[in-house]
């Protein structure tokens, strides 16, 4: 069974430049993994200029963990919705049979949810600017997360978000 935490109003928590802060404050290696976006509602800027032509403007798309990392270099990412999936193998966004969705998706929100993209290692939801599921089986994320759970103070289990 997966193991689901989140994080309340990082909003309040985290720095506006989330993408790059998430990763810095979880520890979470970018370049461990590659990374599957979906369902994504997200700015990117450089300075105070907005990038209309980034591919974070993009709904579905894949990159290499070293592409991420070299774009959160160059680009600032606020993502509102959407969903991150992190895997350890090369995939084709074209190969995926099914992309996980968190808007209007009762399924996300359920405690027993298992993210629709096989071998993830781990999957990280937005919504809405409030709150951060993080989806995994995976051990050493979860032992990762609650090492630097002084970067997010308001870090609680799934099931004590659907008991609040």
């Amino acid at each position: 069974m997966s193991m689901r935490y989140c994080i309340k109003d990082y909003r309040t928590s985290i720095d506006p430049h989330l993408l790059r802060t998430f990763f810095s404050h979880t520890k979470i290696s970018i370049t461990d993994y590659n990374w599957i976006f979906s369902d994504l509602t997200a700015y990117a800027s450089k300075g105070n200029q907005e990038l209309e032509e980034s591919i974070f403007c993009q709904d579905n798309f894949i990159l290499t963990g070293q592409e991420l990392d070299e774009l959160l270099k160059n680009e600032e990412v606020v993502v509102i919705f959407g969903v991150m999936v992190a895997v350890k193998e090369n995939l084709n966004i074209k190969d995926i049979e099914q992309l996980p969705v968190i808007e209007y998706n009762d399924h996300y929100w359920e405690e027993g949810y298992v993210s629709p993209i096989k071998n993830a290692v781990m999957e990280i939801g937005f919504f809405d600017g409030e709150l951060i599921v993080v989806t995994t089986d995976d051990q050493s994320v979860v032992e990762t997360l609650k090492r630097n759970v002084f970067n997010f103070p308001n870090l609680i289990s799934f099931k004590d978000y659907l008991e609040s």
